[in-house]
């Protein structure tokens, strides 16, 4: 209690003014704010008066999303991105940038959030020219053009629709089967590979753009990589059809819905191989922007 006295004595003697800068700088502490809430409350005044009034300059610079130099008390330099400041006022919100080691969202690949005191920062510079640099100038990163919504919409109807139809139309043909396979097979890897897609978290996984210059170089070896899944497709369910005769005759037998277990075997080796594909693709392009974005800059 006396040191609660003694610094009410004290903020009583600090004219408006005064009180005022103190309670913008923030770094009180909790017996501190509250003598300090109780005089400003008796002067008619608030917190948000004094940020208001004595809010430091570089804070007009540091809009929520701007890319940026921080120059800190101590004199550390700290390039950020702006995140916003927290719900008191008085701590700057900020995702650091490091040199290296992106995921796919554009974060860092190590926990790099920050919350500094208004009081321990002594300038903040913005840095437009960062926004052309990797990783902020991938194309990845970006919202979805309107002809990159048109392609992903038109593999996805051919991909539901489209199968369906060439189901019925291939009906009672020769390698009719393999041939519907491989058609949906690779729709379906070309969607869920470059597409935005949920998570069980919560938050979506980025998809990935065809011109993005990370994912160009590779798409060689993602050609080669779906050629040899269509020939082992193509081989699984070829031999499975030709040794299907000598199974016994429980593999035929219908549920309830009208399925066999020999068809809900080859639907699963399918759904196997398009899964396995999928997960290698993304974690390959995955790679390759973590390996671009550690480029140095020219």
């Amino acid at each position: 209690m006396a040191d609660a006295k003694a610094l009410d004595e004290h903020y009583r003697t600090l004219s408006d003014e005064e009180l005022l800068k103190l309670a913008a700088q923030g770094g009180l502490t909790a017996q501190a704010e509250q003598v300090m809430d109780k005089e400003l409350a008796r002067r008619n005044l608030t917190f948000d008066e004094a940020k208001r009034r004595f809010a430091p300059e570089w804070l007009g610079k540091a809009d929520a999303g701007t890319l940026g130099l921080l120059m800190l008390g101590n004199g550390e330099r700290i390039t950020v991105q702006v995140v916003g400041l927290n719900e008191d006022g008085d701590r700057l919100s900020v995702q650091v940038i490091p040199s290296e080691g992106f995921t796919r969202r554009g974060l860092p690949t190590h926990r790099s959030h920050r919350y500094i005191p208004l009081n321990r920062i002594a300038s903040f510079e913005p840095q437009p020219h960062l926004m052309e640099q990797w990783p902020f100038s991938d194309p990845c990163r970006h919202k979805s053009s309107g002809p990159r919504l048109l392609l992903m919409s038109a593999i996805f109807l051919c991909m539901t629709v489209g199968s369906m139809l060439l189901f019925v139309l291939l009906r009672g043909t020769h390698y009719e089967l393999q041939v519907t396979s491989l058609v949906c097979y690779t729709l379906f890897v070309v969607f869920f590979t470059f597409a935005t897609t949920g998570s069980r978290g919560g938050d979506n996984v980025p998809g990935y753009k065809f011109t993005c210059p990370a994912v160009m170089p590779q798409i060689p070896r993602l050609l080669w990589r779906h050629l040899i899944c269509l020939v082992a497709l193509f081989v699984l369910e070829t031999a499975t059809l030709a040794a299907h005769p000598y199974f016994p005759d429980w593999w035929n037998i219908q549920d309830k819905k009208g399925s066999t277990p020999f068809e809900i075997a080859l639907l699963f080796i399918s759904m196997g191989l398009t899964i396995a594909e999928i997960f290698t693709n993304k974690s390959l392009l995955n790679r390759a922007h973590r390996d671009f974005s550690a480029r140095p800059s020219e």
